[in-house]
């Protein structure tokens, strides 16, 4: 390997779709508010940083300024560059889980956004073994916690299931206590999480740009013989901090922080 290929360590992970002023901006941001940078005097400039990631200085500079514009490092003449940005050493703030018990949810708020019949999303149908382009109930709200956006909910139900939800409801209670107020047979709910694009609605109500990474969270509540009674996608920043959960490796089961 040669020593210019050497330098330019990170050169094969830039992507040709995002403009790579951003995605050297992302990476240093990241590094930064995970404190790899605190208290070091060694932070790159415009050449080193352009010898990383195999660019110009142009477009180093471009993803420095955007850094210093917002106050996470400090550039002097004859004094280099600096992260001046130090993590807050206490614990992260309280947030709810994103399924909160039906008696521990008054902290939240539900803003509907819209709700009816209409044509649900591939992965709904199949959970509900129902062909594609069928239309099922649906609701989108937004989680309030402490006056904050937390989360986006999309839930979808059979109709008959989503119609006999109440608007007061809807908009003040989390989806598990509306089924067992209810008589619902909820018993369990399957997860599955991934990092994705933000879709316009989420995006919106979370403060994000459309090329915002999200956290998405997939759930299908079911009944005691695993009959679907709901399938939601849930999204989240990935910047908002959710509850601790703790693997039981006896059980191999996760839990919340109330066990």
């Amino acid at each position: 390997m040669s020593p210019a290929s050497r330098r330019a360590r990170d050169a094969d992970v830039l992507s040709t779709d995002t403009p790579m002023q951003v995605q050297i901006y992302r990476q240093l941001r990241s590094e930064i508010v995970d404190g790899l940078w605190v208290d070091r005097n060694d932070f790159p400039g415009d050449r080193e940083l352009g010898e990383r990631f195999g660019v110009s200085v142009i477009t180093s500079r471009g993803a420095l300024e955007r850094l210093q514009r917002e106050g996470l490092i400090e550039r002097q003449r004859g004094r280099g560059t600096r992260a001046v940005f130090v993590p807050e050493d206490e614990d992260p703030p309280a947030t709810p889980p994103l399924f909160p018990p039906p008696d521990d949810a008054e902290s939240l708020r539900y803003d509907v956004v819209r709700s009816g019949v209409d044509i649900a999303p591939a992965a709904a149908c199949r959970a509900f073994g129902v062909p594609m382009g069928t239309h099922l109930w649906q609701v989108v709200r937004v989680a309030t916690f402490g006056g904050t956006p937390h989360v986006v909910f999309h839930n979808v139900q059979l109709p008959e299931t989503g119609e006999r939800h109440t608007a007061d409801d809807l908009a003040s209670r989390p989806m598990v206590s509306i089924f067992r107020s209810e008589g619902v047979p909820i018993a369990r709910v399957h997860r599955t999480v991934q990092a994705t694009s933000a879709p316009p609605t989420a995006a919106r109500h979370l403060g994000l740009s459309l090329d915002a990474p999200v956290l998405q969270l997939v759930l299908r509540a079911a009944t005691a013989d695993d009959e679907t009674l709901e399938w939601t996608r849930a999204f989240t920043r990935p910047d908002q901090p959710l509850p601790e959960e703790v693997l039981d490796l006896a059980t191999g089961r996760w839990s919340g922080p109330s066990g």
